[in-house]
Parts: structure tokens; sequence; C-alpha cells
């Protein structure tokens, strides 16, 4: 199903780059995938084409490889943008996992210096040096104010 609207889609773009509609995908109650020109509640703009623009870049493009085929170089275009977009989508999800991965740790960080009678840290030679409860209280506080930091940049994005 997914294959097919794909397709549908392909098939659309460079037509719609002709006329420099806008293409808006939505999905009804049944949780089918629809393409429109039109908005409708809840759709989501994923391409919007000038007419200009797309032109000039298949006049360059066919200029450039001799075939004289603009809808191919408007198809390569389109696909190029796809392709940047998905990327891009990629990398907002990569770094919002990354900053909730650090948030989890932070957050596990600090609830074990409030819970632990006594915290240390490790030597040079791996042996454990106590902390005095000034250290620690410090060392709380520490943990407080980095959870707060990764956890705050996690929600602010």
């Amino acid at each position: 199903m997914r294959r097919a609207a794909a397709i549908i889609m392909l098939i659309c773009l460079p037509l719609s780059a002709v006329y420099g509609a806008d293409i808006y995908r939505s999905i009804d109650a049944q949780g089918n995938v629809k393409y429109s020109d039109t908005p409708t509640p809840g759709a989501v703009l994923i391409s919007t084409v000038d007419p200009q623009v797309a032109d000039s870049s298949a006049a360059s493009a066919s200029t450039a490889n001799g075939t004289g085929n603009a809808d191919t170089a408007t198809n390569d275009a389109i696909h190029q943008r796809l392709v940047q977009e998905a990327a891009a989508r990629s990398v907002q999800q990569d770094t919002a996992k990354a900053r909730a991965q650090e948030c989890k740790q932070a957050q596990d960080a600090y609830e074990q210096s409030i819970d632990a009678r006594r915290l240390y840290k490790l030597g040079k030679d791996g042996t454990r040096e106590y902390l005095n409860d000034d250290q620690i209280q410090q060392e709380r506080i520490n943990n407080r104010l980095a959870m707060q930091a990764a956890c705050k940049s996690k929600s602010t994005s």
C-alpha cells in the first residue's frame, strides 16, 4: 500500500511542478494516506514548487545533458529535495533520541546521588575515595544542575 502511494506521489509531483501546485498529504479516518493539491484539516504540506524555478532548473538540466527532457530534470530536483527532507527528519529524530538519553542519564545520576548514603569517586589507582558531607552536597547540586540542563534542552527544542 505504501509503495503504491509513493509511486502515485512520484507520478503526480512532476505534474504539480508544471502547474505550480502545492502537494498535501493527509490520512483519513480509515488510515488511508491521501495526496491532494487542496489543503484539508490535518493535512501536511509536503511539496511546494514554484513553476518558474522548476522550469528554469528543468531547462538548465536539459541543456546541460542535451536530452531536452524537462520531466526528468524536474523529477531529479524533486527527488533530491525529498531525499534532503528525509535526511533532515532523520537528523531531528536522532537528535531528539540523543537528548532524551542524555536527560535520562542525568536523571539517573541525580537520583543515585540523592539515594546514596555515601558517595565516592574512583582514584587514579582505581580505589574508592569517599567524599565528605560538603563534597556530597556539592556533587548532588552539580548532578541536579546537569539534569536540569540536559532535560531543559530536550523540552525546549
